[in-house]
């Protein structure tokens, strides 16, 4: 004990030295003050804060003495109540704490915070307190009426928190069966071959056991706090995981409050930008239904025309929401949004490419849903037109996507296609070369009684020749005809040729396609056709 008077004394004498009145008194004790401050706590409890080094001993190692003499007091001490003892030395107070005449600790004004606006008398009242309640819990930890109680409440707690896991494992079960059979109503989700209701059933099961172990952890976390805090050892521990617990449920309503303004600006553009759509969508749906091709809005531009304004209306919608999204000033959303932009402005250069190529499709009518159409190698009819691509269906019933960039570059024959007052229909031909001894009006004769024996050939307008060149070896004659169903261009030829190959055979007029050097003796003609059965 009289360590510690001498201890107080000449810490308050060596503050006295550079102090003129209790204003100035603790600036001059703090500043000559260069250890780190120590945090006095027993049993899992805080106390006080010792700040200045005093009599030669620094914070840390007034809490390592302070340590040692309450380990060392005797248990019988502990059933008197902790005392606060004013001393001075050198003209200047100080307060240490006792019990049952055992000195623990001493404070002086060097221990004041200086940015704690709490005077010398509130801050020991506050360590005379914690020490009081230190006491306390210690004399409960060693009564058996207290610990009793505390480990019946465990039990209690353990079966409640039992009982529970157990509803919420009954709960997930009975919520799956409802989904699954509600899932199982869902004829909208099956499409043919496509059936996307295992997709939501997998979906809702992740789901709910996400939800279910979510409140089974806040069981667990409310069942450990409630079972630390049964004992006085543990209660401050149970104090700092509900702490935390309602910090946490604060800060989760606080921002749910603070969100909400802006949840609802979203939600109404939301339903804004739907509505917006709809109307536009209705519009554009009755002009796709115009036969007209020569409207601006006609049946594929007015189809493009839904897509694109649906997609650009939206996008307006989400760029107008954007600044009222929870968390959108984030440095986290931020930097998905530079990331992503990053990844479209690298990976769109040929996107925008066949995007704006779609765009010279539709609206420059270069082709019709439903037109006979040859591109490059590809010919077939056009059976939709894309943003991206066209998709052609052959005469083999193929389906071929041609990118739009290669409809604008290559050039492109359209074989239904009429102009608006024109009459006349796309022409098709063949060609044969005939020797120079044959007679050419006898020639002619031929290829148009092939065309007139040949199914497919429309009569009005008439079939007819054309003596193209007139070669070293033969005359390269073109027999021109407008077939009555476009599409069948393919077998119409076929038939045609095979209708010619009879004729000239028939005729005894030689074709000269392959080119001879000298003239047979004899013509090269096709064997007699075997007589046709009866």
């Amino acid at each position: 004990m009289k360590i510690v008077v001498t201890f107080l004394a000449l810490s308050l004498a060596s503050a006295a030295l550079h102090a003129a009145g209790p204003a100035v008194e603790r600036a001059p004790a703090l500043a000559a003050t260069t250890d780190p401050p120590a945090t006095l706590e027993f049993w899992n409890r805080e106390i006080t804060t010792f700040r200045a080094t005093l009599a030669g001993l620094t914070p840390a190692e007034r809490m390592d003495a302070t340590l040692k003499r309450m380990r060392d007091i005797p248990h019988f001490a502990l059933y008197k109540p902790v005392e606060r003892v004013p001393v001075s030395a050198g003209g200047l107070e100080g307060v240490a704490f006792e019990i049952d005449g055992h000195r623990l600790f001493a404070l002086a004004e060097a221990d004041l915070d200086p940015e704690d606006e709490r005077s010398f008398d509130e801050v020991t009242a506050g360590a005379l307190g914690n020490l009081e309640a230190l006491r306390q819990a210690w004399l409960d930890q060693r009564s058996f009426g207290v610990i009793a109680k505390g480990i019946g409440l465990t039990v209690v707690a353990t079966v409640v928190f039992g009982l529970v896991l157990y509803l919420l494992k009954r709960l997930g079960i009975l919520l799956r069966r409802i989904f699954i059979q509600r899932a199982a109503r869902f004829r909208k989700l099956k499409r043919k071959d496509l059936d996307l209701r295992p997709v939501l059933l997998i979906l809702v099961r992740r789901v709910v056991a996400f939800v279910i172990a979510v409140f089974g952890f806040a069981a667990g976390y409310v069942w450990l706090t409630s079972v630390l805090g049964y004992f006085p050892y543990t209660a401050p521990w149970s104090d700092v995981l509900g702490g935390q617990l309602l910090a946490l449920m604060g800060s989760l309503v606080s921002g749910l409050l603070g969100a909400l303004p802006g949840l609802v600006v979203v939600i109404v553009i939301f339903f804004l930008t739907r509505g917006t759509v709809r109307i536009v969508d209705q519009l554009l749906a009755s002009l796709e239904q115009s036969e007209d091709e020569d409207e601006v809005f006609g049946k594929d531009t007015a189809r493009a025309t839904r897509r694109i304004a649906g997609l650009a209306i939206w996008i307006a919608g989400v760029i107008i929401a954007y600044p009222y999204i929870p968390g959108s000033d984030s440095p986290a959303f931020k930097g998905i949004g530079v990331l992503l932009g990053l990844m479209v402005s690298i990976g769109s250069s040929g996107f925008v490419n066949q995007l704006m190529s779609g765009f010279v499709v539709l609206y420059s009518g270069a082709v019709r849903s439903g037109e006979f159409v040859r591109v490059g190698d590809v010919e077939g009819t056009v059976a939709d037109i894309g943003l991206l691509s066209t998709t052609v269906r052959t005469p083999k019933k193929e389906y071929v996507s041609v990118p739009n960039a290669v409809i604008v570059s290559k050039e492109t024959h359209n074989y239904t296609r009429r102009q608006k007052g024109e009459t006349e229909r796309c022409q098709f031909s063949t060609t044969v070369t005939i020797g120079y001894d044959a007679p050419w009006r006898q020639v002619h004769e031929l290829l148009l009684a092939a065309a007139a024996r040949t199914p497919g050939i429309r009569k009005d307008p008439a079939a007819f020749v054309l003596q193209t060149a007139l070669s070293d070896f033969y005359v390269e004659y073109e027999l021109r005809f407008v077939p009555s169903e476009v599409e069948r261009r393919g077998a119409i030829l076929s038939e045609l040729h095979q209708r010619i190959q009879d004729a000239f055979h028939d005729a005894g007029v030689q074709i000269m396609s392959p080119n001879f050097e000298s003239q047979p003796e004899k013509l090269v003609l096709p064997p007699d056709r075997p007589p046709a059965s009866v």
